[in-house]
């Protein structure tokens, strides 16, 4: 359905919670809080008083989900998790890889150019809007769930390769910046519009701070696979924490971290500084039982993902959890989880004027829960 009219006891903006309808004509939404008799003639659906409408959320990091993985480098693969995604209330997300052989990554990512061609825009799936490379320029002291075997040297000729076979959809890339020529590929990423993301990293804060002022904008997986606080040898997170300069990334599940680190990362940075994610990885929305990520083992079990040695492999946390568990941690007003789990995003990826919130000239793409942040329907904007 594309022009309707919607009404809900909340609808959560970025700037305020308002009362009354949306009405949406030909997938853009054209009125929003009083009903418009310019629109009475379009068909009303209709919500609980307790219902919320938020934007449609968006995930940069993300690997997978029912059973499916980015780099099985499969259509089919890519349609299964863009499908399980929608239905959990994304109407966007960034294709992630992972780190692998330089022919597993470009069939990877051409896979995905594919993929956007003909599946881009379809409604009941949600859009990939670009890819983000996590790996293989990364540190082997800090490799988290990532192949250690599949390292490689930080080159600008393998990524103008894959930009190349990925239709130039890459739009994000994490980056341990002390390894040799990570120099050169935050210069690259800075030239051609391309996030370069601080993450899998044993760098200083000095370090930090110096890939910071050469355009590094994001942090990935805050806290997680990088050098952390130390009162006499700060390491990464302390200047990724600190840096207004930096949009940090938390996976709020419970498990990669405890709800005071939440806590005391939205105190510091704010709402405008952090970017809920998932990095899911193919068991989610999948159960329990042995999975692959990246082709190692993974074991998932009491809703954590974990390699064959305990570390941590991704996680099967969905979007509208990590809102629930971020308010839960921090006490934070809904229209803060808009920008944390929406309009930061957009605004990183340049589509902030077009998605991300619930404004007259907006895509509407938009999300419906109950009251405990259950997906009660997800509506997206097609051509």
């Amino acid at each position: 359905m594309r022009s309707y009219r919607m009404s809900a006891a909340q609808i959560i903006t970025t700037e305020a919670v308002i009362e009354g309808e949306i009405a949406v004509h030909d997938g853009k939404i054209v009125a929003v809080g009083e009903p418009d008799n310019a629109f009475s003639h379009l068909p009303l659906i209709e919500y609980s008083s307790s219902d919320l409408v938020m934007p449609g959320f968006i995930d940069t990091h993300i690997h997978g989900s029912c059973g499916c993985d980015v780099m099985d480098a499969e259509i089919e693969s890519l349609k299964v998790i863009s499908e399980s995604l929608y239905r959990q209330g994304v109407t966007g997300f960034l294709a992630t890889t992972m780190t692998q052989t330089e022919a597993a990554i470009t069939k990877a990512v051409s896979n995905v150019a594919c993929f956007n061609k003909e599946y881009r825009h379809v409604p009941r799936l949600a859009d990939i809007l670009g890819i983000h490379l996590e790996g293989p320029f990364i540190s082997p002291d800090k490799t988290g769930a990532q192949n250690p075997c599949f390292l490689q040297d930080a080159s600008v000729e393998k990524l103008e390769n894959w930009q190349h076979q990925a239709s130039h959809l890459i739009k994000k890339l994490t980056i341990a910046p002390e390894i040799k020529g990570a120099n050169d590929i935050i210069h690259w990423c800075k030239a051609y519009g391309v996030i370069a993301s601080i993450g899998h990293t044993n760098c200083t804060a000095k370090q930090a701070l110096g890939a910071i002022d050469r355009g590094c904008s994001q942090a990935t997986h805050l806290f997680n696979a990088m050098s952390g606080i130390d009162h006499r040898n700060p390491g990464a997170a302390i200047a990724l924490l600190m840096s207004q300069d930096v949009v940090a990334e938390l996976i709020v599940d419970g498990v990669h971290l405890a709800p005071e680190i939440v806590d005391m990362v939205y105190r510091i940075k704010g709402a405008h500084g952090i970017l809920l994610v998932t990095d899911a990885m193919s068991a989610q929305a999948h159960g329990e039982g042995v999975f692959k990520l990246g082709g190692q083992k993974v074991i998932v079990k009491n809703n954590e993902a974990r390699l064959e040695n305990g570390v941590l492999a991704g996680s099967v946390l969905t979007m509208n959890n990590a809102l629930k568990n971020m308010l839960k941690y921090s006490h934070c007003s809904l229209m803060d989880l808009v920008k944390m789990t929406s309009f930061n995003a957009a605004k990183s990826l340049s589509i902030e004027g077009e998605k991300a919130d619930v404004k007259i000239g907006m895509d509407a793409d938009l999300v419906v829960m109950d009251k405990h942040f259950q997906i009660k329907q997800v509506y997206k904007a097609t051509p």
